[in-house]
């Protein structure tokens, strides 16, 4: 059988086998080269758009617990005019942990972990302030602008982020217009910020259905 090969038949007739070998592994290797690297980007791509979601979910809760905070009355203590609370905690920004941020453009990441950076701050800056002072040295001002600000902010890049990876978020009611209710807020801080209320002056509930924290005491008892 080998001396077959050792004759120039044999041997054009291997050179023939393997340039036939030779054309269909060159015809082929487009087509693999295609398929590995599609398996390679897909996984990439996939784990950018999850991210993306999760990431705006973890947004969109906060924009909806600033929206909460920024319309809370707080209930003061007619006992202790230093002395109030809040209905609602305060709004923090949880984003997805462990989560690799390269797969964003420098420009969107920097965005997120700058916002939740600031949301800290504020956070931060409001225990800060010296509540005895007139006016609670603002506190209720600045608060309120504040978690406006910065959920108008993740409003913004929620935005972005929907239509530069094809999200969708769940409907909401038609009566929950944020972004309205958190420029009436900002408007509402900026307007109260030059007349503060004074100390020891509970602030009036609006008609609120939010069950009273603290007792009354009677108005005409000495």
């Amino acid at each position: 059988m080998t001396q077959f090969f050792e004759t120039t038949q044999g041997i054009m007739s291997m050179g023939a086998f393997i340039g036939a070998g030779s054309l269909a592994a060159g015809s082929l290797l487009p087509n693999v080269i295609r398929f590995v690297t599609t398996g390679i980007n897909r996984h990439p791509k996939a784990e950018t758009r999850n991210l993306a979601m999760m990431t705006v979910l973890a947004l969109d809760d906060f924009v909806g617990a600033s929206y909460a905070a920024v319309h809370d009355v707080p209930e003061f203590n007619p006992m202790d005019e230093g002395e109030f609370v809040f209905h609602v905690p305060d709004p923090t920004l949880v984003l997805p942990t462990n989560a690799n941020w390269d797969v964003f453009d420098a420009d969107l990441s920097d965005e997120i972990l700058w916002l939740s950076n600031r949301v800290k701050n504020l956070s931060y800056a409001l225990d800060s302030l010296d509540l005895s002072r007139p006016g609670y040295g603002g506190f209720f001002e600045r608060r309120y602008e504040g978690y406006a600000n910065l959920a108008a902010e993740a409003m913004d890049i929620i935005e972005r982020m929907l239509k530069e990876f094809d999200l969708t978020l769940p409907a909401k009611p038609d009566y929950y217009r944020q972004r309205e209710g958190l420029v009436s807020a900002i408007q509402k801080a900026g307007q109260s910020s030059s007349r503060r209320r004074k100390p020891g002056t509970p602030a009036s509930s609006n008609g609120s259905n939010v069950l009273e924290l603290f007792p009354r005491v009677n108005e005409d008892a000495e």
